[in-house]
């Protein structure tokens, strides 16, 4: 049986000043949870030619990941009725992507096996990080 020697990391190009003071990290893909259904994400990415843009550009601002701990967490959950609560009233355990799922499946797809990005443990962090990394679907580069 063959071993993977070499393992497939996909970097940022942009790392904000602003957002300095937040620890990077490098994160498994097998490990992370995606949040909206996988359906939803491919038709999302198909209207902007997701393949195209990433395979041009990378991606331009690292991913954001909590875990299942965080009480915003479970709200957003319940408030959405996503998938990810158990039979106990309680958040699936594990990595979940705040921002960045479309980066992730592209990742995946594409044989990368490990993404930068930034842990965030509450909302206050998770809205400071978005509102300088988001890019709206009218401004995804080709």
């Amino acid at each position: 049986m063959l071993q993977k020697l070499v393992m497939k990391i996909l970097y940022a190009k942009n790392k904000p000043k602003e957002l300095e003071h937040f620890k990077l990290q490098l994160f498994n893909l097998n490990e992370l949870i995606l949040i909206p259904p996988e359906n939803w994400l491919k038709k999302r990415m198909n209207s902007f030619n997701y393949d195209q843009s990433f395979s041009n550009n990378g991606i331009l601002y690292p991913i954001m990941v909590s875990t299942h701990e965080p009480e915003w967490v479970y709200e957003r959950f319940k408030r959405k009725n996503l998938p990810h609560i158990d039979e106990n009233n309680k958040v699936k355990p594990g990595l979940y992507v705040q921002t960045g799922n479309k980066r992730v499946l592209w990742a995946r797809e594409n044989g990368y096996d490990q993404i930068e990005g930034y842990l965030v443990h509450n909302k206050q962090d998770k809205v400071k990080i978005r509102s300088i990394t988001h890019i709206g679907h009218d401004k995804i580069p080709k």
